[in-house]
């Protein structure tokens, strides 16, 4: 209770301890602060003229500081505007003097069942938040591992190309780290490395599997395969950020790629990155044309084609993360899916 009268706090005091309450007498706003420093009030019953700070910048000061305390302003004048200046800054009664203390017994115990509400309701949002949040956790765990099955799917159709989606996957996020990529981004990088092939789908396994090299007419069906696995996802709103990735990963630098014959870093940073890290596993792979490489000889290649085929700072990012061995150093800034599937 706040009056800078006494007798008033003192009546209050004696009619609410007799109905159970605890009370703090103040005798002015500064000192109703300095007790609110301390200690945690459920309701404050205050004047609104009294020397030094008003009872209405009393209202303010406590609902600032915690909204779910009660204040009932009293005053012994009418006036609207302190009315409305009340019920703006959420007084939660507004009585006047001389008052009857039932009546005022009355508003303590409406306010209070207010108070008791509002932190049964915000206890009620923390745990639904933790509900939906586990939930979300879930599905995403469901998401994860059906991608990954999905990218089983898609190398099951390739016999030389074991493992490949899952070695482009941890080679692209370990690039992405190095060049700093804020989370859509990679986001997106990690979605495109998991479905990168996913055309290959539509793609024939007399060609896929063939032993020896491809005709013209086989050649041109196969680099259809970015826009053939577009095709595939763009209609599934959770994969979408996978099509840059799907799309410009057979582009190259120097503008000879395919399918659209992007130049440059009009190419997108996450097909600039595929690029990179599905070549190299491409040439550590046998294949029935040519032999398997050596890392250090297909570390070389990479490098021999910055500039022409491959985006230089990404192919020096690449370099820098094969000689920490690919090691997720900052996954912290990484989506919370690419920290689960790395």
């Amino acid at each position: 209770m706040v009056d800078d009268e006494p007798a008033i706090t003192q009546a209050l005091s004696t009619r609410l301890t007799r109905d159970g309450y605890e009370c703090v007498l103040a005798h002015s706003a500064e000192e109703a602060l300095h007790a609110f420093g301390r200690q945690e009030f459920d309701l404050v019953l205050t004047d609104v003229q009294m020397p030094g700070l008003s009872g209405i910048e009393l209202l303010k000061e406590v609902k600032a500081r915690d909204p779910e305390t009660q204040v009932i302003v009293m005053t012994a004048h009418a006036e609207v505007n302190f009315a409305v200046q009340a019920l703006r800054l959420n007084a939660d009664d507004y009585i006047l003097k001389p008052f009857d203390l039932e009546q005022l017994s009355h508003s303590v115990t409406r306010a209070l069942e207010h108070r008791r509400l509002l932190r049964e309701n915000r206890a009620y949002r923390q745990h639904l938040e933790q509900r939906v949040q586990e939930q979300a956790e879930r599905i995403e765990r469901l998401f994860v591992e059906g991608l990954i099955g999905l990218s089983s799917a898609i190398e099951a159709r390739d016999r030389y190309t074991a493992g490949h989606v899952g070695r482009v996957m941890e080679l692209a996020v370990a690039v992405g780290a190095e060049l700093g990529l804020d989370p859509e981004p990679m986001h997106g990088l990690w979605l495109g490395a998991l479905l990168h092939d996913i055309g290959k789908l539509a793609i024939p396994d007399s060609i896929l599997n063939k032993a020896g090299p491809l005709t013209p007419e086989e050649r041109s069906l196969m680099k259809t395969h970015p826009e053939r696995g577009v095709e595939i996802i763009q209609d599934i709103s959770y994969l979408r950020p996978a099509i840059s990735g799907i799309l410009h990963h057979q582009e190259r630098w120097d503008g000879s790629g395919y399918p659209a014959g992007l130049q440059g870093d009009t190419i997108s940073i996450e097909g600039r990155i595929l690029a990179v890290v599905d070549a190299f596993d491409a040439m550590l792979s046998q294949r029935p044309y040519r032999k398997a490489l050596s890392e250090e000889d297909a570390a070389r290649e990479v490098q021999r084609g910055a500039g022409v085929q491959f985006d230089r700072q990404v192919v020096e990012a690449f370099l820098r993360a094969r000689a920490r061995g690919f090691r997720l150093e900052g996954v912290q800034r990484f989506p919370r899916l690419v920290q689960k599937a790395g």
